[in-house]
């Protein structure tokens, strides 16, 4: 399931792990495949968390940073500055 869960999309992961969460919750299957499945899920858990990263890089490449945003709010209006500091 390795190579197949690599060239899984995100939706599709997502959906496989809320099938063999189901599964395992449903309580109908045995042990040794709960944890055959269990491990299959973290798997795709990796998966998910993997293309998650790529796609928060992503979107800061295309987005100002949070540091440079807050400079430009803070100089438009030095009251910013000064309530930002006591939060």
């Amino acid at each position: 399931m390795a190579d197949e869960t690599r060239k899984l999309k995100f939706e599709d992961a997502l959906g496989n792990l809320e099938k063999l969460t189901d599964e395992i919750e449903r309580g109908e299957i045995g042990l040794e495949e709960s944890i055959d499945k269990y491990a299959a899920g973290m798997k795709l858990v990796a998966h998910c968390r993997k293309i998650l990263g790529k796609a928060e890089q992503r979107i800061q490449k295309l987005s100002p940073s949070s540091a440079e945003e807050e400079r430009r709010d803070t100089d438009a209006t030095g009251e910013e500055r000064s309530q930002r500091g006591h939060e």
